[in-house]
């Protein structure tokens, strides 16, 4: 019974151990992160600002792209706008269009809801993608009208990152 006891402080001490070795570790990497901000907050307003305005670039560990707009109709013949968009996949690991970005499109300042196509090539976006990989994704969107611009934007899903993509389409 001694022995059980011992036994079980022993991996106790040992946990706690494990557990303050980890909290230190992070503190120093929160202080290392400190450093570089306050040593360099002039190049990170500066590479927002170009990011921002743009209609293609690094949004995490993906690269978008904001390509084409075409004018289609969906299954009841309601007019849909469909936007392209080139995907590259950064990262480590596995990733799909509409988990990694949020892309949203507007038309009249009020955004446009995803239209259903009844041809194939529009579920893309939840196609499955290697490291390394790029992708050409169509979404379709219903549209309010066929005359008033539409205005593409897309960010990091989950709040990651401030990087916005934009872009406006004009239409005929």
């Amino acid at each position: 019974m001694k022995k059980n006891k011992k036994v079980l402080i022993g991996l106790m001490v040992a946990g706690v151990s494990v557990m303050a070795v980890a909290c230190g570790d992070s503190s120093s990497t929160t202080d290392t992160k400190k450093e570089t901000k306050e040593k360099a907050p002039t190049e990170q307003v500066k590479k927002n600002e170009a990011k921002t305005l743009t209609d293609n670039g690094d949004l995490g560990k993906y690269h978008v792209a904001i390509q084409d707009f075409t004018l289609a109709q969906d299954y009841n013949g309601a007019d849909v706008g469909i936007v392209q968009y080139e995907f590259i996949n950064n990262s480590d690991k596995n990733a799909m269009f509409m988990i990694a970005t949020q892309a949203k499109v507007f038309q009249n300042g009020i955004a446009l809801e995803s239209a259903v196509m009844t041809e194939d090539g529009y579920n893309d976006q939840s196609t499955d993608i290697q490291p390394g990989a790029t992708i050409v994704v169509k979404v379709p969107y219903k549209l309010q009208d066929t005359s008033t611009p539409v205005s593409v934007e897309v960010k990091q899903s989950f709040g990651i990152g401030k990087d916005v993509l934009k872009k406006e389409f004009t239409l005929q």
